[in-house]
């Protein structure tokens, strides 16, 4: 866990398992939810090593900030896993709830690159709007589902670039260590 390089590699190659896989469970949903329980599932447990993999890259930055992002990761997976339990049927409250965790580690995140010199700005600035577009989109959810349901493909799409956008630079570039 002492290479910062491997580790934002490792974390990219994860956070791309973990695209891959939400998308099975999301297309999978109607006619196979066996297959998109599973799916997300494992997605979960890989957004873990996600989670932790942030954590150790991120820390040096800021250690509180940095572990809040990590319980924030933590809660949303935990919170996923138990509204995949209990309801069948996405788009649910469960998730929204979800994304809410998921878009506070994103923004956190997304903060912490701003704040370092591992990983260029831009990456950083489009994380956090990533992660405000799945808070923006629960709270509409909560509050008004049919505007919420208006609303989300316009800003969830912001999140996909986002997120998309930093697995491909971890994967690639990794991580500045001078």
């Amino acid at each position: 866990m002492n290479d910062p390089r491997r580790n934002a590699r490792l974390a990219g190659a994860l956070w791309l398992v973990v695209i891959a896989a939400s998308v099975i469970s999301v297309i999978t949903q109607a006619g196979q939810p066996r297959l998109a329980f599973a799916a997300n599932q494992f997605a979960g447990v890989c957004y873990l090593g996600v989670t932790v993999l942030l954590y150790e890259l991120f820390k040096p930055v800021s250690g509180v900030l940095a572990r809040f992002a990590a319980y924030c990761g933590l809660a949303g997976v935990a919170s996923g896993s138990a509204a995949s339990l209990i309801q069948s049927t996405p788009p649910n409250r469960g998730f929204y709830v979800v994304m809410v965790f998921f878009g506070v580690q994103i923004i956190s995140i997304g903060y912490l690159i701003m704040r370092s010199s591992l990983i260029p700005r831009i990456l950083g600035l489009l994380l956090a709007l990533g992660g405000s577009s799945y808070v923006i989109n629960s709270f509409t959810n909560f509050l008004s589902p049919s505007l919420g349901a208006h609303l989300g493909p316009f800003i969830i799409p912001i999140a996909i670039l986002g997120e998309g956008a930093l697995t491909l630079w971890l994967l690639v570039k990794t991580v500045n260590v001078s």
